[in-house]
């Protein structure tokens, strides 16, 4: 579960980027960045009851999480992802609820501390 996961690991995101800090640095830039905008398109499907168009911008942002080190936030948006179409309403509620707290963590972080975990 999410809760047992890190809201940012450079550690992780340096391995995804072959140890290259910069660049890792600046993927954490560029979601940050993103990140509200994701709130927005959440928000504007899950009121019109959209789940296709809901299921793209899960997808979009998961694989944005791909090269960042954000464990509990790429946790929740990959399994939401996955099982986008068979959560009950309930539980997707419940999904989105993690999804926006662990953005707001990751907003808070703002960036990778040099000794994560």
């Amino acid at each position: 579960m999410s809760d047992n996961l890190a809201v940012l690991d450079k550690n992780k995101a340096l391995q995804r980027v072959s140890g290259n800090e910069k660049l890792a640095d600046d993927l954490l830039i560029m979601l940050l960045k993103e990140l509200p905008g994701y709130i927005q398109g959440i928000k504007k499907e899950l009121e019109s009851g959209n789940k296709e168009e809901l299921r793209k911008i899960i997808h979009k942002m998961h694989g944005g999480l791909s090269y960042v080190g954000a464990p509990a936030l790429k946790d929740i948006v990959s399994r939401t992802d996955l099982e986008l179409f068979d959560l009950s309403d309930e539980q997707l509620e419940k999904n989105i609820t993690l999804i926006y707290k662990e953005i707001n963590r990751v907003l808070e972080a703002g960036k990778y501390n040099s000794t994560t975990t």
